[in-house]
Parts: C-alpha cells; sequence; structure tokens
C-alpha cells in the first residue's frame, strides 16, 4: 500500500538538527529508565553496589514471570530511583572504562520455533522494546498478535530518520524482521522515497510506503489504514527499527542492541550546537547540555517537543527516546497579543500574519508560553484538521473524561495511542491536554477489561 496523508501538520520549530552524523564522548553514567512501563510492577534483581554486565537482567515482571528487563550498561548499580508509591523510575549505572557484556548463545533465525523466539526475547530484555495494541501496553508473550506493524519513518520535530538508525546494522534490521515475521505477518512502512535497502529490499514482509506530513510516522495511523483494530481482543504488535535490531541481534548475536542515533533540537541550544549524534540508550542529560546551551531559563525535554517528557538535567534519555529538545520559557505576557500582526509569531490556524506567509528558513522561535489557559472545549472542526484517521477528537476526549469506554470504543479508543492527540492538542484553542487524558483512559480500560 501508498500511504498518502494530508491531515496533519509540520511545525516548523526553530534549532532542528541538521549536518553529518557526530559522536558523543562516553558518558559517565547510564540508566534504564521505567517511564514507558509506570503501570507495570517488577521485582527488582539488582542493589545497589551490585555489578552488571551490559544486557544482563536487572528486572522482572511479576505480571509475566520470567520477562526480563535488561540492563543498558557494564558497571556499578550507583543509584535506584523511586517515585510515588516506591514505583521504579530508573537504574542509575556508573559505566566501567571497559564494559563486559552479558551474552546469550547465539540462535539459527532459520530454523527456530516459536517458542524459542518467545523464550529468548523474555530472557534477553526483547520484550520492553515491543507495544502492543489496543492500550498501548508493554507486549505480553501470553497475548500473541494477528499482526506486527514497523515503522521504518519518522516525522515528529527533530526525531533523527530511521535510515539514521539502521545504518551499519542492516543484518541485525534483516534477521530481525524475518523472527517477527515467524511470529505473525509483518508490515513494514517506509517513508516513500526512502534509500535505504533495508527497508525497500526487505524480504517475508508486507512492504508499504508512506507519504504526508506528522503524524504519518505514527504507528496509528499505519494500523488504521492498513488493518484496523476491532474489539479489545484484536492484538497487534507495534515497533520502530530500533526494537527490530533489538529483536535481530539477540538471535545473530545474543546480545542487546544499545547503540543510538540521538539528535538534538530546539531554540534553548546554542546556534550550530544542534545535530544527530552517534550514543548509547539511557545517555545522561547533564552531558548532552554540557555547553550547548543558552544562558536562560529553559524547559527539558526527553523526546520530541510535540510528544516528550518534561525533566531536568540530573535525569536520563527516556527508554523510548531518541530526542532531546530544549526550548526556552517565557515569563512574561505580551500585552494585546492577539491585536499584533505577529509576522514573526507562529499560527497553525492562520490567525497571525504569519499563517499566510512562508515560514523562514529557520523556523519560529517557540517558547513555553501558552496564551492562555485550560478552558471548555470550543469547536471540534481545529481539531479534524490535523487528525488523518477518521476518528472524532473532541467526542473521543470526552467520552475519555467521562470514562464512558462502550462509547470510547464505538469512537475509536482502540486504535489509539496518546501521541496520536499531540497535534490536536498543539492546535487546541482550549489548551486542553488530551495526550494525559486518553494516557489515563487507556490504562483504566485496560484494567477494567483485565488486560
Amino acid at each position: 500500500m501508498d500511504l498518502v496523508i494530508s491531515k496533519g501538520l509540520d511545525i516548523p520549530l526553530a534549532g532542528a538538527p541538521t549536518g553529518s552524523l557526530q559522536t558523543l564522548a562516553s558518558p559517565r553514567e547510564l540508566a534504564f529508565c521505567f517511564d514507558p512501563f509506570e503501570h507495570l510492577r517488577f521485582k527488582l534483581l539488582v542493589h545497589v553496589g551490585d555489578h552488571v554486565q551490559i544486557g544482563q537482567p536487572i528486572a522482572e515482571s511479576k505480571k509475566d514471570a520470567g520477562l526480563l528487563l535488561v540492563s543498558p550498561a557494564g558497571g556499578c548499580i550507583k543509584e535506584i530511583r523511586r517515585g510515588s508509591k516506591r514505583s521504579l523510575l530508573a537504574v542509575v549505572i556508573t559505566k566501567d572504562p571497559e564494559e563486559a557484556t552479558f551474552s546469550l548463545a547465539p540462535l539459527d533465525h532459520e530454523r527456530i520455533t516459536k517458542e524459542e523466539i518467545l523464550d529468548r526475547l523474555m530472557k534477553g530484555g526483547g520484550f520492553p522494546s515491543i507495544r502492543m495494541r489496543p492500550f498501548c501496553q508493554m507486549a505480553s508473550p501470553s497475548k500473541l498478535p494477528r499482526n506486527i506493524f514497523v515503522k521504518a519513518i519518522e516525522s515528529a520535530p527533530f526525531v533523527p530518520p530511521s535510515e539514521l538508525q539502521v545504518s551499519g546494522h542492516e543484518q541485525a534490521f534483516e534477521v530481525g524482521l524475518s523472527i517477527l515475521s515467524k511470529i505473525a505477518p509483518v508490515h513494514l512502512v517506509h517513508r516513500r522515497g526512502s534509500p535505504c535497502k533495508a527497508f525497500t529490499k526487505a524480504k517475508g514482509v508486507h512492504i508499504h510506503t508512506a507519504k504526508g506530513p506528522h503524524p504519518i510516522a505514527n504507528s496509528s495511523v499505519h494500523i488504521h489504514h492498513i488493518s484496523p483494530i476491532s474489539h479489545p481482543d484484536d492484538f497487534v504488535w507495534t515497533l520502530d527499527v530500533l526494537g527490530v535490531l533489538t529483536v535481530g541481534k539477540l538471535f545473530l548475536k545474543g546480545v542487546i542492541h544499545i547503540d543510538r542515533v540521538i539528535g538534538l533540537g530546539g531554540g534553548g541550544f546554542l546556534e550550530d550546537r544542534t545535530g544527530f549524534f552517534k550514543g548509547r540508550a539511557g545517555f545522561p542529560l547533564s552531558e548532552l547540555i554540557a555547553d550547548r546551551i543558552q544562558n536562560r531559563l529553559l524547559c527539558f525535554i526527553s523526546g520530541d517537543p510535540l510528544g516528550g517528557s518534561c525533566t531536568e538535567p540530573i535525569n536520563f534519555l527516556g527508554f523510548f527516546h531518541t530526542t532531546f529538545s530544549v526550548i526556552p520559557v517565557n515569563t512574561k505576557r505580551e500585552s494585546f497579543h492577539f491585536l499584533r500582526l505577529g509576522i514573526e509569531k507562529y499560527s497553525a490556524t492562520k490567525t497571525y500574519l504569519s499563517g499566510h506567509l512562508s515560514p523562514p528558513k529557520k523556523g519560529y522561535a517557540f517558547t513555553t508560553n501558552q496564551h492562555g489557559e485550560e478552558r471548555p472545549f470550543i469547536d471540534g472542526r481545529v481539531y479534524e484538521k490535523v487528525m488523518p484517521m477518521r476518528i472524532p477528537t473532541m467526542h473521543l476526549v470526552k467520552a475519555a473524561l467521562a470514562e464512558d469506554f462502550e462509547l470510547a470504543q464505538t469512537l475509536g479508543i482502540l486504535e489509539v495511542d496518546p501521541e496520536d492527540f499531540a497535534l490536536p492538542s498543539f492546535v487546541c484553542p482550549s489548551k486542553i491536554e488530551m495526550m494525559d487524558i486518553i494516557e489515563r483512559a487507556l490504562h483504566l480500560y485496560a484494567a477494567e477489561m483485565g488486560i
């Protein structure tokens, strides 16, 4: 299928990463961040002061016995960070000068059985890289999918292209696709015109091309148009290219994939200090901002500016994040700003004159100022302009707020992920944080369904 969408929005943000791929200095510390798994319970297998190897198990799922989370570094456990009700936030590791690697025996990926695949993914730490729909949870070996969707395309601001992540790891990517195809039919979606042969010449999978503005890279868009989810037990797995590489290396070499290309972007960085960099999973943010940021009040975001999480420099890059964004904080309120022409201000709804002009080459200098606070919904039509799925955004969010999950299912909540509401939240004149509402609703609905 050639998937083409017109609904969406590419926001011209200042500070976009450009230039050739650079290399970051080796960090002193790395961390496994539990941010995507906050609703799950784990049993810690390590303590402060223990020595671990790259790929060594550090936690086990209490829901799926034997499903392990593994270390992204080799060294000494420095700190175990906990949040509310002692929930796990991160395991911080002081890296050894020469890291040891915990490896499993390589397996013949051509003759392996489905049971052996699931066992290796559990013991090798592969399942955390796989998401399960509906409800957007970590995949479970007890709930096998009817289809697997691999997104080999990125469209969110500042996120490195998938081609950069796979470059140099083409064999592992090929093996990863082969392994996944033994579990269920695989749908690989890449950008139309991609030069990466690992995508365009992939074997044993259904290849789809995609073209259009953000959110063309969201897995929900691919699933919605190729093979929609029909009921709560209609399970589908989703991965990005890093997840496929993780699967491939677990079978090809018996080790976890820890290499990352990290995008640094945003108006809070010094000029010419943004770009794409070779790094590691769980990279410390303090070393990403060293000698790179402006001397002013800034907002730090692990992830892209639309769907990332606000954080502090003492923390680490999120588990699924390959982008670190820094946006200036504006504490001053501009008087009568709606009465001005707004040539230097971005307007998605063409409220300012800038909405009728071509954007500047360097993009618009965004800040954290929302120019208002939350208020009731005004008009649902504004959201439909950036929602490429046949989902009534405003009505679905209202149903989620009311916890009317029967109505929400009719309106399409089984097909969505919180990231699908990043653009509607951005253009929302009512300043409603729809991503948080949908995330909470999905968690409550999954608990109600016993999933």
